[in-house]
């Protein structure tokens, strides 16, 4: 049997893998998510696009039906269902669900929301406590918000009640050019 992998070890492989598959064209990126989904591609996009507003379902509705598959931009279609545009990052982030404690990753960030990489067994509208600091920022951010979905890699989570000074915050975040 073998040993289980310290969580030190266990942070900085999902981080290097976090920045490989950052780091991959996008068609690469989609080869990979086929092969974890191993072809099981409509059940996914069904539960998708479930998940999805009214308006979002009439958004992708509406372009597929002026477009052939083929031609759509997968960016374009990500960035006009959601309400604000995300930034990619890599930032360490702890956060409570239920009472316990986890850490992780924070791989994309707007005003709304972000996504969380973990492999935990969360449901969609579990309440979520988090905490993390941008970089070039004073202080830890503490949000708090709601799972609005769990993916094969990670939750999505919508933030509530941001207070004015931590919207600017992420605002500011998300203008800093990438290095």
């Amino acid at each position: 049997m073998a040993n289980p992998k310290p969580p030190g070890e266990h942070n900085t492989i999902n981080l290097k893998l976090a920045e490989m598959i950052k780091s991959l064209p996008e068609t690469q990126q989609l080869i990979l998510l086929k092969q974890l989904l191993k072809g099981n591609l409509a059940p996914t996009l069904y539960r998708l696009i479930g998940k999805m507003t009214d308006k979002q379902q009439s958004a992708l509705l509406e372009q597929l039906q002026e477009q052939p598959l083929k031609s759509i931009h997968l960016e374009e279609t990500e960035i006009a269902l959601r309400g604000h545009t995300r930034k990619s990052c890599m930032l360490s982030i702890d956060y409570e669900v239920e009472r316990r404690n986890y850490d992780g990753f924070m791989l994309d960030i707007s005003p709304a929301g972000a996504f969380i990489e973990t492999g935990e067994s969360f449901s969609a509208g579990q309440p979520i406590k988090l905490s993390f600091t941008l970089p070039d920022s004073a202080g830890q951010l503490s949000i708090t918000g709601e799972i609005l979905w769990k993916g094969m890699l990670g939750i999505g989570v919508k933030f509530s009640n941001l207070a004015p000074t931590q919207i600017e915050r992420i605002n500011a975040f998300m203008e800093e050019e990438d290095m």
